[in-house]
């Protein structure tokens, strides 16, 4: 009975050792196998995260190529914002891939570096899709604010081209420049939009027209007194004018930046995502090394 005491401590100790051996004792080959999968696809993940990038980078150069376009006035900007559209909602399937091999990565990191904070893809399922949704719907209303641009051009070229009409003696032609540049006018005037310096530019676009309309009725009627008080006030409408023209160029950058605004910003913070996700993922394989 003396030696039982000190046996069974030895076979306590023993079988703690076996066990210690079996599944519940660090395996180094375990650990190692983990860390070679998750640099594997950590690989994976970035190589995918790399092809999404150079894709929306396409989308938002075309994106913002359409952008100025709107403020510009010059080209339609519709069809680059469609074709930003389509290369965004074309990167949806490589997103998807990539999100799909960052939590298969972030799977293999748990099993050697079970503590942390988990990865996270960068886009949520359908989120470009619904930025092109956003940016199809721009194209329209971008288009819309462009032509309204190129209408406040028309106007002042319009009103200059009637000042030389009657230089030529030409009432007729001055006449049918002055009714393009009312209808150009009205145009802009009826658009339902709330920028603030665009009401600088009507007052004066305004006063310019009638101030020439009242100048063809006077040399029209052979009034050589209300001729010249006409043209008197159309010149001193000269700095106004200058003002004028300020206004609406700060009315429309302003408010055709707002067109596409939110789309490009989303895009934005997506493509910050995969460069700090990128980041992240060079860490995970440095650490696994």
């Amino acid at each position: 009975m003396i030696g039982i005491r000190p046996l069974l401590s030895v076979a306590t100790v023993a079988a703690a050792l076996v066990a210690g051996l079996g599944g519940g004792a660090p395996r180094p080959e375990i650990d190692l196998g983990a860390r070679l999968l998750g640099i594997e696809r950590a690989g994976i993940a970035d190589g995918l995260l790399a092809a999404l990038e150079t894709e929306l980078v396409v989308a938002v150069d075309a994106a913002r190529a359409g952008a100025a376009r709107v403020v510009a006035g010059d080209d339609p900007p519709a069809p680059e914002l469609r074709r930003a559209a389509e290369l965004t909602a074309a990167a949806d399937a490589v997103a998807a891939d990539a999100r799909e091999a960052v939590l298969r990565l972030d799977a293999a990191r748990r099993a050697w570096k079970p503590r942390g904070d988990s990865l996270e893809p960068v886009t949520d399922p359908g989120e470009l899709g619904s930025i092109a949704t956003q940016l199809e719907a721009a194209a329209g209303v971008a288009n819309e604010f462009a032509a309204m641009r190129g209408r406040t051009g028309a106007v002042t070229a319009a009103v200059r081209h009637a000042l030389d009409a009657l230089d030529t003696g030409d009432l007729d032609a001055a006449r049918r420049l002055l009714a393009e540049a009312r209808s150009d006018y009205e145009s802009v005037a009826n658009w339902e939009v709330e920028l603030v310096t665009l009401p600088v530019w009507l007052d004066t676009a305004d006063a310019m027209i009638r101030a020439v309309e009242r100048v063809v009725d006077a040399i029209d009627r052979n009034d050589s007194a209300s001729a010249a008080a006409a043209a008197e006030a159309f010149a001193a409408l000269e700095d106004e004018a200058a003002t004028a023209d300020r206004a609406v160029r700060i009315a429309m950058s302003e408010g055709g930046a707002a067109v596409t605004a939110a789309p490009l910003e989303r895009l934005g913070s997506v493509l910050s995502s995969i460069a700090e996700l990128r980041s992240t993922l060079a860490a995970v394989r440095a650490a696994a090394s």
